[in-house]
């Protein structure tokens, strides 16, 4: 079976409802979340605490590790799992399983437990202390009064409940699902064989690599859906890791492979996933920082213009150190603004610089090495933005390479 999601095969209105009344009778807070952790249905019965709780500063990203850290558990286990939060209260994380593919969780909770109640795990994870402010604070302890209190066996059995009720609506939602699918496919199918012909008489070799553009990123993603899935279940945490950021970098070379100009804020998240799967790859031996101003973050730059500059840092300049370090960060020049990207690698001699930036740079027969990634981000920032806004190269020997992308506030 390819690859499918929950909003694939279920009415998410119908989900909806049927959370909002589990919610009501149980008085439990509910959300349905993806095999990614990202909601697919609102919140129902959600505590004036955790509503609270997420409006301060990082204490959201607290509540999203715990959540993860529930769902990556029921996953596992293949089974409903309560656990508690950071907060000291107790959530329940139920598997949606289909046919050996796991398709996402619900999550409700949000609870205090009676005395003499079975020990839960938790969410070990360093809160931050800003959370801990929050808590220690009497707006805190009078929220957390209000929040209901409630039994074992009243978790259990609300566990149990929406596990029949999750995965009754995703079978029902699959087996409509395939019924449409097959539709699709015979229509497909009978479309096919009258302009198969045409097709073969008349598509250019260019007109042919545009539909396999077209074809092989859906069968990439369904097939890096596939391993994931496989991965979750085989416990293999570094490798569903690694599959999410790829599957993410996919993404967002496709989707904007057309566009001239993104935000700051989607360069950067394009590189941190590159940086992380390199991490993953060279261990202790790559550590990075990414401190970028947020108020610089909407600005527009030119597409892909940062990773070939990374991947540079990496390949010629770190990976023959035993502790590379890549630090990506800001300067404010008022009308112009500064991204830099600095490593502690083996740095280059000015003449190399100015070689690699006049387009005369030979490295032999390594051409992995010549320099283009950072000549071709030099012509893209100049045909953009004029020659004021080309890239600086400073760099020494032994000391590491400093380059310096300019782009101006207006975009």
């Amino acid at each position: 079976m390819k690859g499918i999601s929950l909003k694939d095969i279920i009415d998410v209105e119908t989900l909806q409802k049927i959370q909002d009344n589990f919610s009501a009778v149980t008085k439990l807070a509910a959300v349905t979340v993806d095999f990614k952790g990202e909601p697919i249905t609102k919140y129902s019965n959600f505590t004036n605490f955790c509503t609270r709780f997420r409006e301060i500063g990082a204490c959201k990203e607290h509540c999203y590790q715990s959540d993860a850290f529930g769902g990556i558990k029921a996953a596992r286990s293949g089974k409903p799992a309560i656990y508690r939060c950071h907060a000291g209260l107790y959530d329940m994380a139920v598997p949606i399983i289909f046919e050996g593919q796991f398709l996402g969780s619900i999550l409700a909770g949000q609870v205090h437990m009676e005395e003499g109640s079975e020990s839960y795990p938790g969410n070990d994870s360093v809160i931050s202390k800003e959370a801990e402010d929050f808590l220690a604070t009497e707006e805190a302890k009078n929220l957390l009064s209000d929040i209901l209190v409630t039994t074992d066996e009243h978790m259990m059995n609300s566990a149990n409940l929406l596990s029949i009720m999750g995965n009754y609506v995703v079978k029902n939602g699959f087996a409509e699902y395939i019924q449409n699918e097959l539709n699709e496919k015979n229509q497909k199918l009978i479309n096919e064989m009258k302009v198969r012909m045409s097709l073969e008489k008349s598509l250019s070799d260019a007109e042919l690599k545009v539909l396999k553009s077209q074809v092989n990123p859906h069968f990439l993603f369904n097939a890096l859906n596939t391993i994931s899935n496989l991965s979750i279940i085989e416990k293999a945490d570094k490798t569903t890791e690694v599959i999410y950021f790829l599957s993410d970098m996919l993404r967002y070379t496709i989707r904007h492979e057309i566009e001239n100009l993104v935000t700051i804020e989607q360069e950067l998240d394009y590189v941190k996933k590159y940086l992380r799967i390199q991490q993953i790859r060279m261990g202790h031996k790559l550590d990075f920082s990414i401190d970028v101003d947020p108020s610089l973050l909407k600005l527009k730059m030119p597409f892909m213009i940062l990773q070939p500059i990374v991947n540079n840092a990496i390949d010629h300049g770190i990976y023959s150190v035993d502790n590379g370090i890549i630090r990506i960060y800001s300067e404010d020049m008022g009308k112009d603004i500064l991204l830099i990207i600095e490593d502690n690698g083996v740095g280059m001699e000015e003449k190399k610089i100015e070689e690699i930036l006049s387009g005369k740079y030979d490295s032999g027969e390594n051409t992995s090495s010549n320099g283009i990634g950072l000549l071709n981000s030099d012509k893209r920032l100049i045909h953009q933005f004029g020659s004021g806004y080309r890239l600086k190269i400073e760099s020494e020997v032994n000391q590491g390479t400093k380059i310096s992308i300019k782009i101006p506030r207006q975009v």
